[in-house]
């Protein structure tokens, strides 16, 4: 790995330590294959795909918070949907979309399903204020970080942040995954650069007023990506999965 990937993953290991990712993670991540491939695809199709995002009003929701309950509860209804009907079809293995927990340690539901990404941003910024003021102190990366780390509870709290009120909207994003979509999008070499569309995230804020929940249209992605017909059949009903489910709270 160059020397930039390297500092990369070492400020993102001081940041990411919030979550506990660690040093060897994200080094799986940055040397596996040639890692430029992998942004140049992901950044290729966020730029040049038409339609690339869904979006649809959460009509129900007064809030954030409401829409994500909301999304919640469809998902749930869906899945369990999906699971009846395999069993009643005699399949051995069911396999139906979930929605993932990425805060276990959260105490309510809300926090654990969908943590507020915009305060995340925040975090990073304080994280950086003070990791760049210890090293022009004359600390070393390691120190720096360490230190910075610390200062990051009471930077979020007295709004010192350098983004501070610069989002039009607090927001909330989601994973939603199917384990079986997932391995028959990702069975062959060729088709692992599309794990950078994976699994699907979905986001939710308050835009003009109104709650909205969007997310990455896979069956476009799988067209730029130009993976094979069954891939692409694939992905076109993950995103039909997907309106079912969120298009219509």
């Amino acid at each position: 790995m160059t020397f930039a990937k390297q500092l990369i993953a070492f400020l993102a290991v001081g940041l990411l330590g919030f979550s506990g990712v660690t040093a060897s993670q994200l080094e799986d991540v940055t040397s596996y294959g040639n890692i430029d491939t992998y942004l140049d695809f992901f950044v290729d199709i966020e730029l040049n795909t038409p339609n690339i995002i869904s979006e649809y009003e959460i009509s129900a929701a007064e809030t954030i918070e409401d829409g994500v309950l909301l999304i919640l509860d469809s998902v749930k209804k869906y899945g369990l949907q999906e699971y009846k009907k395999q069993v009643e079809e005699g399949v051995e293995q069911p396999f139906f979309w979930l929605a993932k927990p990425l805060n276990r340690s959260a105490d309510n539901i809300v926090d654990m399903f969908a943590p507020d990404f915009t305060q995340g941003i925040k975090m990073g910024a304080c994280f950086e204020k003070y990791f760049h003021q210890y090293m022009q102190s004359g600390m070393s990366p390691s120190e720096a970080a360490r230190e910075a780390k610390q200062k990051v509870p009471e930077c979020l709290k007295n709004g010192e942040s350098p983004l501070e009120g610069k989002f039009a909207s607090r927001v909330r994003q989601m994973v939603l995954c199917h384990p079986l979509h997932g391995q028959l999008l990702l069975d062959k070499p060729e088709k692992l650069p599309f794990a950078a569309a994976m699994p699907c995230h979905i986001s939710i804020y308050n835009k003009e007023g109104k709650i909205m929940v969007s997310w990455r249209n896979v069956e476009e992605m799988a067209k730029k990506a130009k993976l094979d017909k069954a891939s692409r059949d694939l992905a076109k009903e993950v995103q039909k999965s997907m309106e079912e489910m969120l298009s219509h709270l």
